[in-house]
């Protein structure tokens, strides 16, 4: 009787353990879910045309997430998928700049445009 209270006793704490190390490591799939997200949002922001090399970095880190996960590699899958985020944030930050600066030289173009015109001397 004792033998199998031992069995039981040691099957109860390599249960417990494995289940442990499967609560040990996050699922890496929020993040990787958000890192896709966010790489859709820099391509329909016009990274690709600013920005086309964060945009690309952020492409290629969220596909080593994607197959870090599928190897159940979650420590991995997560840490890729953290640095596609990051990569795909600065894409959209670099073209919203990108865009914003070429706004500002059409405007100063249209300026530069408004004072020939006014200093034009009027026909006579």
């Amino acid at each position: 009787m004792e033998r199998n209270g031992r069995f039981t006793s040691f099957a109860v704490c390599i249960a417990a353990s494995a289940l442990a190390a499967c609560a040990s490591t996050p699922d890496p799939k929020p993040e990787i879910q958000s890192a896709r997200a966010l790489v859709e949002q820099a391509e329909q922001s016009g990274a690709a045309e600013f920005a086309g090399k964060d945009l690309e970095t952020a492409r290629d880190r969220l596909r080593l997430a994607e197959d870090a996960d599928e190897a159940h590699k979650d420590d991995d899958a997560q840490r890729y998928a953290g640095e596609a985020s990051v990569n795909a944030k600065l894409a959209i930050a670099n073209t919203a700049a990108a865009k914003a600066e070429r706004g500002a030289v059409e405007n100063m173009e249209g300026v530069d445009a408004l004072r020939e015109e006014a200093n034009r001397p009027e026909p006579e």
